[in-house]
């Protein structure tokens, strides 16, 4: 993935520190002790010790009441993936697939409810170092930065995944965790593109997106359109385009 600067530029020693076993508690007072968290059923064990509500109980959230199922059924057709790990470092949620045969971009399986982000993440070249280093520098607000942007190449002009991680906090502004949202974004800026008649074009000037553009493909069946010497070829948008001809 590739990271901005001054994430690159955190001090390795700090962020490593980082308990990805999860042996603390949450300081919101909500982790569920007594049972181990690497359990594959520590969902349904942990909601039967907490009574956790269910089906059609209420929830009072600060902006409105739902149910337990509609709760889930929103998040379950919420645009792209999003997890939740709190403060302790433990996987506690994501939005599973309304589709049981969607692959996700980021892979989840219900029996990682409750993992520790040690066991969710790959002991494979720098993953693990990686991750502590975005969880380290969300808990402490490095550089002022609240949020993390990682888009992942994928070796396609037509495709960019991002990872998007932002800061959780409670009410009193303390760290309570991360929530991580994950899209292939082209399929929005090809929608705004039509809405407005508008078109991307490769800027051979610009000082970014250099290197996502050399690791790509641009005759790959869908991203031929967008080379910049086809894109010269074109003719500018008329302002009388039969979509978003207001825009222009």
């Amino acid at each position: 993935m590739a990271e901005p600067k001054w994430l690159k530029d955190m001090n390795k020693d700090e962020y490593m520190k980082e308990d990805f076993e999860a042996t603390g508690k949450s300081v919101a007072g909500t982790t569920i002790e007594g049972i181990d968290k690497n359990d594959p059923e520590w969902l349904d064990k942990a909601a039967k010790k907490v009574n956790a509500a269910e089906g059609n109980d209420y929830v009072k959230l600060d902006s409105g009441l739902l149910t337990v199922n509609q709760i889930n059924w929103m998040l379950r057709n919420t645009i792209g993936e999003l997890t939740f790990v709190d403060d302790n470092n433990q996987f506690l949620w994501y939005n599973r697939p309304q589709d049981p045969n969607y692959k996700m971009k980021a892979g989840r399986k219900p029996e990682q409810v409750g993992d520790t982000m040690k066991a969710i993440h790959p002991d494979v070249r720098d993953v693990i170092p990686n991750a502590k280093k975005v969880v380290h520098a969300l808990r402490t607000k490095e550089a002022g930065h609240d949020d993390v942007y990682m888009p992942v190449p994928t070796g396609n002009l037509k495709e960019l995944v991002l990872h998007y991680y932002k800061r959780v906090e409670d009410d009193n502004g303390n760290y309570a965790g991360i929530y991580e949202w994950v899209q292939d974004l082209y399929p929005l800026v090809k929608y705004f593109c039509e809405t407005t008649g508008q078109k991307l074009v490769v800027d051979e000037d610009a000082t970014t997106g250099a290197t996502y553009r050399r690791n790509s493909d641009p005759d790959a069946a869908t991203s031929a359109s967008t080379k910049a010497a086809e894109e010269k070829k074109e003719e500018a948008p008329k302002p009388d385009t039969t979509t978003g001809a207001s825009q222009h």
